[in-house]
């Protein structure tokens, strides 16, 4: 591990810095007026430039910047891999092939902009068949495409001109964020354009890496994390606020009373009351462009709720008075269950819908004084100033958790969601307010764990686990590149034999200080903390070397099985890491097992085929590992190359005693069987269930009636021999 002004960075990670510090080229659009803007010359300046500079600092680095005159020829460029980093892009599905992202460091609200007079309140449906301008290779190009077909899409090449279409009534609308709609009306002199109503789709703006550079993408994010509050805020403060709407330009003024004074040698009265009242309708116009504005600063634009920055400005307020057990600061969190499958079966329309049905449902619940805020995706804020009182705090909870709980009536269909709570108190002087959020997300996600659809109040134990799973967290990255980390190998047997015909794989790791910590503890924390990737790319490789050696040793055995996440199988580049492991061990194709579970279906079955039709060409099979516990489909069996399936331990340890474990058992044999593929139970532990299971017509299995897992330099051929003759031989009576 090594530190970069803060950074806690792997060896790898530094590595690939000290190679890499001065050669990042970092693309920039000009997209005024705040994200990015020229300053002088060929210098650009914004908010997101006072992101990468702080990020500089982070790294230690010089980022090597390129300025493009438009977001569409950056984006190509980020395309072609011309360019590592993009400076402000959205997370969309197209881009994901190309692009890894950042978490969001900016929201920009997209509105729909329209001619004065031409629609009281405008939906993107009423542009079926009319022109609307969008600028080119934006995020908001493919959600109109995808969603409103019938509307005439015209791509320009940036705002400035889809807005000067719109004055003179070229296009019948724009798409664009409120701030740039200001520069390009007001400030242009434009006063025949209004904001009509919304697009539906927000920029969420994340900083974009290239994807076959999976170390850069992890050292932008933790140099991003490592922006402070403060740092954020300030920079809020210097480029989101719009600027004084009720000054009027000096020169524009004296233009004007030039202007005045000729004309009033014409017709002055006449000339002073236009000119009056010319000035009275900019004023306005200025008023209402600059409400709309600081509306969308402290506001949340789908559901009228105030948005997070507004909140945590409140929260430092509130958490300045005193505290005492009459009046305390109180912060509800409320997250909703399961929320994303909503916007995965119903859509986005529905999913803005129920949030928006949520936000009224929770003000109407709660208090004038209280602060209720959207602050997440599917999570909602309410902050409070009332007595410290834990059982009236409870029934306020469960009244809100209650009120979600009610049932939603959407056109023809109906739902009900659940929500969890986690609540935080202040005790006494709190020197951060942000601590007091913490505490409240801290208790909603032990909630979430414990009991979903229910409320818990912030204990010190869980700041105390969740430092003990950032410490695990530090020492597990420090592990993988280490002897603390080993794998052990568990036999798998013929059950009629007992011969031994392979192992698998398991990832062991022993801690200097904490001793052994068992898999169920540091595989989760791992997918939790963005590692197993590279906790998965460390077991393929240690198991492949072994394999090889056993081979070199004259050790027979038909397949070495490894366990590959869901996350490490989809990357892109999974294939060409199996294929590297294979080439830097020498271990033969067919000799390698690679363990899917069932969710992989779930994603991209294109793309799950084309892998491992690629990798089953070479003589790499696949199993299914638990199956039986996940998302079952003869049909995907049937699609993809799959050569066996592993019975889930959890039904083999009850299938003397249960019968729902023993029918799922024969049904998956039966399946198995059905599709001419070999079956192994794992987790046998006594003579019982090998005999069951021979009676039922599993062919391998493996557990500890056998052999516990093992250390490799334990696994000899005469090991392999004691362990075929101790397994009695089980025959059919």
């Amino acid at each position: 591990m090594s530190a970069t002004a803060g950074l806690t960075l792997t060896r790898e990670e530094s590595l690939w810095l000290d190679q890499h510090r001065d050669s990042i080229a970092v693309g920039v659009a000009v997209i005024p007026p705040y994200l990015s803007n020229y300053a002088t010359g060929n210098r650009v300046e914004g908010l997101s430039m006072d992101y990468l500079q702080l990020m500089e600092a982070a790294l230690g680095t010089k980022f090597q910047y390129q300025v493009f005159e438009n977001y569409s020829a950056m984006m190509e460029a980020a395309k072609l891999r011309s360019i590592d980093v993009v400076f402000g892009v959205t997370n969309t599905e197209a881009r994901s092939h190309f692009l890894n992202f950042t978490p969001v460091y900016s929201h920009l609200s997209n509105k729909i902009f329209t001619r004065k007079g031409k629609f009281k309140r405008a939906e993107m449906s009423d542009f079926a068949g009319k022109r609307f301008a969008v600028p080119q290779g934006t995020a908001l190009v493919n959600y109109i495409s995808n969603n409103y077909p019938d509307i005439t899409l015209i791509q320009v090449r940036d705002l400035q001109e889809a807005f000067s279409l719109l004055a003179v009534g070229e296009v019948d609308g724009v798409g664009s964020y409120a701030s740039a709609g200001y520069l390009y009306t007001v400030m242009e002199g434009i006063d025949n354009i209004s904001i009509g109503g919304s697009v539906g789709f927000d920029y969420h703006i994340s900083f974009g890496s290239r994807n076959d550079q999976p170390i850069l993408s992890r050292l932008l994010e933790k140099a991003l994390e490592s922006v402070t509050v403060e740092q954020k805020n300030a920079i809020e403060r210097r480029w989101v606020q719009p600027e004084d709407s009720q000054r009027v330009d000096m020169d524009t003024l004296i233009h004007g009373v030039i202007i005045a004074g000729f004309c009033l040698l014409l017709i002055l009265l006449l000339m002073v009351v236009l000119w009056n009242r010319s000035l009275k309708r900019e004023v306005n116009h200025r008023k209402e462009a600059q409400k709309e504005v600081s509306f969308l600063a402290y506001h949340d634009e789908l559901t009228g709720a105030y948005n997070r920055q507004f909140m945590l400005e409140t929260l430092a307020e509130y958490t300045r008075l005193p505290s005492s057990a009459d009046q305390t600061t109180c912060v509800i969190l409320l997250g909703l269950d399961n929320f994303s499958l909503i916007n995965e079966f119903h859509g986005q329309k529905m999913g803005d819908y129920v949030l928006q049905r949520m936000s009224a449902r929770l003000q109407s619940r709660l208090s004038c004084d209280a602060v209720l805020s959207r602050t997440g995706g599917d999570e909602f804020t309410a902050l409070l100033r009332l007595s410290a009182n834990r059982v009236s705090l409870s029934h306020l909870a469960d009244r809100l958790i209650a009120e979600i709980s009610l049932p939603i009536a959407y056109g023809d269909q109906s739902f009900a969601l659940t929500a969890t709570a986690g609540i935080s108190l202040q005790q006494g002087e709190q020197e951060d307010p942000l601590r007091l959020l913490e505490q409240a997300d801290l208790a909603l996600h032990e909630a979430k764990k414990k009991n979903p659809g229910s409320h818990l109040f912030y204990a010190s134990e869980m700041s105390v686990k969740l430092l003990e799973n950032q410490q695990l967290h530090a020492a597990l990255s420090e592990a993988l590149t280490t002897e603390q980390f080993f794998l052990e190998y568990q036999p798998q047997v013929m059950l009629d034999s007992g011969k031994v015909i392979g192992f698998e794989a398991l990832a062991r790791w022993e801690h200097p200080v904490l001793g052994r910590v068992p898999p169920d503890k540091f595989i989760p924390l791992a997918e939790q903390n963005g590692l197993i990737v590279t906790l998965g790319d460390r077991v393929l490789l240690l198991a492949c070397q072994q394999g090889n050696q056993w081979l070199n040793q004259g050790l027979e055995f038909e397949r070495i099985a490894v366990n590959v996440s869901v996350k490490q199988f989809v990357e892109a580049d999974f294939a060409s890491k199996v294929l590297n492991a294979l080439e830097q061990s020498g271990l033969p194709p067919e000799k390698l097992e690679l363990e899917i579970t069932e969710s992989v279906f779930l994603g991209d079955r294109v793309l799950a085929k084309e892998t491992m039709c690629k990798l089953t060409k070479l003589g790499i099979c696949f199993s299914i590992d638990d199956f039986g516990t996940g998302f079952s489909s003869l049909l995907y069996l049937k699609e993809l190359p799959v050569s066996k399936l592993k019975l889930d331990q959890g039904f083999i340890r009850s299938i003397t005693q249960d019968h729902s474990s023993l029918q799922i058992v024969k049904a998956s044999l039966q399946m198995g069987h059905a599709l001419n593929m070999d079956v192994i139970a794992e987790g046998i532990e006594d003579r019982d269930e090998q005999q069951l299971l021979q009676d039922l017509h599993c062919e391998q299995g493996q557990g500890y009636l056998f052999s516990r897992p093992l250390n490799p330099r334990l696994i000899t051929a005469e090991l392999l021999l004691q362990i075929e003759e101790t397994v009695v031989p089980v025959t059919e009576v």
